[in-house]
């Protein structure tokens, strides 16, 4: 009943980041959640439904970016609650997804553990912030030195920030106080601050403070605005009362007030800010670790001295419960005579709770504080020990280090690192001394079946097998010091060393690469293939087609999938190339970072020149699924140095913008930088007329001035080569836009985003040259896909016939279709000529008739993976 053990779930690769998995068999806890997590989670062993809780250690994209799917992937597997325990900042960056997160059916409690460093803390022990029957879970906030100032003198204590440049904005924000108790999401909310709301003058990015986090409290109750179940009485069942203690719920405490009277707009407003100015510079902001203690085992009861000392029945349970008992055994003489009990006379001494540290230390400047952590707390201090007594009462099975640049190879660190028992162990994750491994190895397996095929337009997916730098070079570590590489399992109890996950899914790609082979092809498949190869380079011998204005544009599909990633395809997002002018890139769903780094590679002239060359990422609508990997892009593209030459604009809704906006709170997105984000409203570019907001939603924003947005088009237009950029309302459940594209040269490409068919889109996009239309459901589902505001096959494919466009890429397949998506026609029938995206194909759009030759071998080949059953699951539902 109290085994548990600690999974490696993901590690830090282009892919994800170092995710950890705590799981106690009836019960699962989750540590870090980064774009890709999710992905990783479906093709893994492991199960989302008994979900617990989830703890960050650090609020931003780089840990928290796979949050949301997180939530949707705990809510549809039926979870009823969850505790979300993250340092200062978590409750902003949850609030920032107020516009495309919700969920009716499950409970959400978040927690800002306590930002005041342990020295602060009472000596005894620190209240954990979070703890239920299985785990006890105490935070470690880790700050760095702030202007050559050690954080680890007591007197330099109290948190210290920067500031840095942001948008103009006419609200004035002042500092939070420095919290210093855990902030609770599910507080009731200040009735004050609900006269505040109502009032027709009100606006959030006046509060600061209390009043501030209040406000951000409120909007994840509207996020996820179901009751908590009633306590349990005593009297109920035991996995009632489990239930109950692990909402931690005060008793006296009024469940959160649903639907909350204020106008509508007001949860649209923009966030109040963390800080005076709307910026923080993210370099000063902590990190939590956070030590795991397990539950105490009792000691083993000894039936045989139970039974010289009469105790039998029930009498037994009390006193393995901890109760001394009295009763009445015979004297030997006839009469009764009282005895009296101890558990320990015949209960063995208890096992003391097993732990696991996790510590994320981004920067060596980040390390006085962790040894401050360590020497000031004698809490803390009893888990660092070599003293074999005090090991004894407190064991630390392991320490999980997740090691920014420069950490590992410090002084000071490794010497930490010794500090510990020499039989506890280290996982260490670190990009410095990781290989960079494929994480989605079926997609990648597909796409290496594909490369023989066409080595151009299905080029092998971009790693690095073996690491920069190998960990064993590093000198001074302890002995048993290993990476923390995915499918690492460590029992904690009973205890045990690390070991490969024996469940774990056969790695079917990695291996060829090291190997520097490809997958073999079946004899049907290879006879395919070749038979298709030669028709196609038949055709070219004896016609080849003329060059084309628009030819040499290449479209490079990064995430062809709906709703959620699965094995074989990530959600949406779609790079065009312009050579000699620059890069467009379509929707941008959670991992298309991810993604362009597997296509280009992490190299100056790959994925970098990539970014350098962007210089429009347009934002159809709001559902998550479209535009969850906007912040991870943005952050590297504020890394680079030297800055890219010249802006990036992002082209999207009031609620993208806005979005932007708040998370440059949290970390630099590159909207001060030169060169930096500029913002443009999707609406002041439509085809027709400027659609409208509310007057409350124009107030203090200044990319809603429409002539403003208007004028940064045209620069972007000329940066790109286009006669123009011009955004169709489509049919969707919300305000969605498509876009249609034209370049100087005569071409143009019309893309649908997520719509049901639609005139607009018709009309507008008269003859391009290429639509990229939305595909979610075949042609036999008409029903379905009305229901849920997209369109089949064969509704696209009318659509590009009735647009009268020169080729149709189909793409946003349901996840209902884990192998080949459903089509209909091939062009030969007048229509255009129909290709179907497939994740990192690379296409010039002159080349779009061969994708569409290829498409038997492309059938071939997909029908021998034996993909798992159907599966449908619906970001939309988040809305």
């Amino acid at each position: 009943m109290s085994a548990w053990n600690v999974s490696v779930l993901t590690g830090a690769t282009s892919d994800t980041e170092p995710t950890l998995l705590v799981n106690f068999g009836t019960a699962k806890y989750i540590f870090n959640a980064s774009e890709g997590m999710g992905r990783a989670w479906l093709q893994s062993h492991h199960s989302i439904r008994k979900t617990k809780g989830l703890f960050v250690t650090a609020a931003g994209t780089h840990r928290c970016g796979g949050v949301p799917g997180l939530l949707m992937l705990c809510a549809d597997a039926a979870v009823p609650a969850i505790d979300i325990v993250g340092p200062y900042g978590l409750m902003h960056y949850l609030a920032t997804m107020r516009s495309y997160t919700y969920r009716s059916t499950m409970v959400v409690k978040a927690v800002e553990a306590p930002t005041a460093l342990v020295s602060a803390q009472p000596a005894a022990s620190p209240s954990p912030v979070f703890k239920d029957e299985n785990l006890s879970v105490y935070s470690i906030p880790l700050y760095p030195s702030v202007d050559g100032v050690d954080i680890g003198e007591p007197s330099t204590r109290p948190l210290k920030r920067k500031r840095s440049a942001s948008p103009p904005t006419a609200s004035k924000r002042s500092t939070p106080p420095l919290i210093d108790r855990a902030v609770e999401s599910t507080s009731p909310v200040s009735p004050t601050l609900s006269v505040q709301a109502r009032r027709e003058n009100f606006n959030p990015t006046s509060l600061t403070g209390a009043d501030a986090q209040e406000w951000r409290k409120l909007m994840l109750q509207e996020m996820f605005p179901m009751q908590p179940p009633p306590k349990a009485d005593p009297s109920t069942s035991k996995g009632a009362k489990r239930r109950a203690n692990a909402l931690q719920e005060p008793a006296d405490e009024p469940p959160p007030p649903q639907n909350m009277t204020f106008a509508p707009d007001r949860k649209y407003a923009r966030l109040p800010g963390l800080v005076a100015g709307g910026g923080v510079d993210p370099a000063t902001l902590p990190t939590l670790g956070y030590l795991c203690v397990g539950p105490s085992v009792r000691g083993k009861f000894d039936v045989k001295r139970a039974e010289e000392l009469g105790v039998r029945g029930p009498l037994r349970g009390r006193l393995t419960k901890g109760e001394t008992i009295t009763f009445e055994v015979d004297d030997g003489q006839g009469g009764k005579i009282q005895r009296t009990v101890r558990p320990e006379e015949c209960v063995g001494p208890s096992e003391a709770p097993q732990a696991v540290l996790i510590l994320d230390v981004p920067t060596p400047a980040h390390i006085p504080s962790l040894l401050a952590s360590f020497t000031d707390s004698p809490f803390f201090a009893k888990y660092r020990s070599k003293d074999e007594n005090i090991r004894k009462e407190h064991p630390l099975h392991a320490v999980y280090h997740l090691c920014g640049e420069g950490v590992l190879e410090d002084e000071r660190y490794k010497e930490f690192m010794n500090g510990f028992s020499d039989e506890t162990h280290h996982l260490i994750s670190s990009r410095e001394h990781t290989a960079d491994k494929i994480t989605f190895t079926r997609s990648a397996l597909v796409q290496a079946k594909l490369h023989q095929l066409d080595a151009e337009m299905f080029p092998l997916p971009k790693s690095k097998q073996s690491p920069p730098r190998d960990i064993t070079s590093i000198t001074g570590l302890p002995a048993k010091a290993a990476p923390a590489e995915p499918n690492i399992l460590l029992h904690v109890r009973p205890v045990r060393p690390p070991v490969q996950d024996e469940l774990a899914r056969e790695d079917e790609f990695n291996p060829l690469v090291a190997a520097g082979s490809l997958p073999e092809l079946s004899d049907s498949v290879r006879e395919k293939v070749a038979a298709v190869k030669a028709a196609v380079a038949e055709r070219m011998g004896r016609n080849s087609p003329a060059t084309a204005p628009g030819d040499d544009v290449v479209i490079t599909p990064l995430g062809t999938g709906s709703a959620v990633p699965t094995k074989m395809r990530n959600v949406s997002g779609t790079l065009i190339q312009i050579p000699g002018h620059g890069s467009i890139l379509l929707d941008c769903g959670e991992g298309t970072w991810g993604q362009l780094v597997r296509s280009f590679g992490d190299e100056p002239d790959g994925v970098w020149q990539v970014m350098r060359d962007l210089k429009c990422i347009f934002l159809s609508h709001m559902h998550g699924d479209h535009h969850m990997g906007l912040s991870k892009i943005l952050m590297m593209r504020a890394k680079m140095d030297p800055p890219p030459p010249e802006p990036l604009y992002v082209v999207g809704l009031r609620s993208h913008l806005m979005y932007i906006l708040e998370r440059q709170e949290l970390e630099d997105h590159g909207l001060s930088n030169p060169n930096g984000v500029v913002m443009i409203l999707s609406d002041a570019l439509n085809w027709r007329f400027p659609r409208p907001y509310g007057r409350n939603q124009v107030e203090d924003e200044p990319f809603m001035n429409q002539d403003r947005s208007y004028e940064h088009a045209k620069a972007m237009c000329r940066a790109l080569g286009l006669s123009s950029f011009t955004t169709v309302d489509v049919a969707h459940r919300i305000r969605c836009y498509g876009v249609v594209i034209r370049h100087n040269d005569g071409w143009g490409i019309t893309f649908s985003a997520d719509t049901m068919p639609t005139d607009n889109l018709v009309k507008a996009g008269r003859d391009v040259t290429l639509l990229i239309h939305e595909s979610s459901m075949s042609p036999e589902e008409e029903d379905l896909a009305r229901e849920k505001a997209h369109s089949t096959s064969a509704q696209a494919i009318d659509i590009g016939r009735r647009m009268r466009a020169k080729y149709l890429l189909l793409t946003h397949f349901s996840a209902r279709y884990p192998g080949m998506p459903p089509r209909q026609g091939d062009g030969s029938s007048g229509g255009p000529i129909i290709g179907i995206a497939f994740d990192f194909a690379r296409i010039r759009m002159g080349d779009m008739w061969k994708l569409n030759a290829y498409l038997p071998a492309i059938q071939h080949t997909f029908n021998e993976f034996g993909e798992d059953d159907e599966v449908e699951i619906d970001l939309t539902k988040l809305q």
